[in-house]
């Protein structure tokens, strides 16, 4: 089979000043959606690490990893609160979809600023984050002290944080859900004026 030797579609090479040099386009490889959806359902926060994002794939496996720790502990004594035990327990699913949708929805982000290149400033600001506000700063740090005052008080368990729960029993978890709920409409009502 003799193959045509067709070269009219390539330009002569010229060493005339007259052509530019330009460096060759080699385009991005687009991230794809179902890879991050495997990877971040396989274990939380690897789906993050394949798009790019390390420290929010790292935030969200701490947030398990703590999460987990914190309820075998509370499982381990001999006097387990279960409402405690309970609330904790609910965080799991919670932590693990969260890691999920957004690992989808961040792939797109990532193709889009891919394609765009440095016109992708415009669309940076559609890309409003608020998991990435809550980690940077003083935010994280403050995080962080809260997350270890709440552990060493549950590790402890001195007399009124168990009065608390047994008090309280299963209210913690719905107070907690409401005043969630709450915050995201406030958030969500004070987008829509501006």
């Amino acid at each position: 089979m003799a193959i045509p030797k067709d070269s009219s579609h390539i330009p002569p090479y010229s060493t005339d000043s007259s052509y530019p040099n330009y460096a060759p386009y080699y385009p991005i490889p687009r991230k794809r959606k179902w890879v991050a959806g495997v990877l971040s359902s396989i274990f939380p926060g690897t789906g993050h690490f394949y798009l790019g994002f390390m420290q929010r794939g790292v935030f969200l496996m701490m947030l398990l990893i703590l999460d987990i720790f914190i309820i075998t502990s509370l499982a381990s004594q001999h006097n387990t609160s279960v409402p405690a035990v309970t609330l904790f327990a609910l965080f799991i699913p919670v932590i693990y979809f969260y890691n999920l949708f957004d690992a989808l929805q961040i792939t797109d982000y990532v193709n889009r600023r891919n394609e765009l290149g440095e016109f992708a400033g415009s669309y940076d600001h559609e890309f409003q984050d608020p998991l990435q506000k809550l980690i940077k700063g003083t935010n994280m740090g403050v995080l962080l002290v809260v997350v270890g005052v709440l552990f060493f008080l549950l590790s402890n368990k001195p007399r009124w944080v168990t009065g608390l729960f047994d008090f309280m029993g299963s209210y913690v978890g719905s107070i907690v859900l409401v005043l969630g709920g709450l915050a995201l409409y406030v958030i969500d009502s004070r987008k829509n004026k501006h």
